[in-house]
């Protein structure tokens, strides 16, 4: 900066171990997606997209018998 800090906080020696990139209010509350899911839990859109991979593979399987 151009001036020079005097404050006895800016002149503080500070020693940062970890910083923790994820803040907890608004925007970028998990850092991953695994984060989110193991905090959330399932949600109805992951439980449909299961369902219907499951109902997906019975038809794949039956196609692939039929010929």
């Amino acid at each position: 900066s151009l001036l020079v800090h005097t404050k006895r906080a800016a002149l503080e020696k500070i020693n940062l171990k970890f910083i923790d990139t994820s803040s907890k209010f608004g925007h970028g509350r998990f850092q991953t997606a695994a984060d989110k899911a193991s905090f959330m839990g399932q949600l109805k859109k992951d439980r449909i997209r299961e369902e219907q991979a499951q109902n997906a593979a019975p038809l794949s399987s039956a196609a692939t018998a039929a010929q």
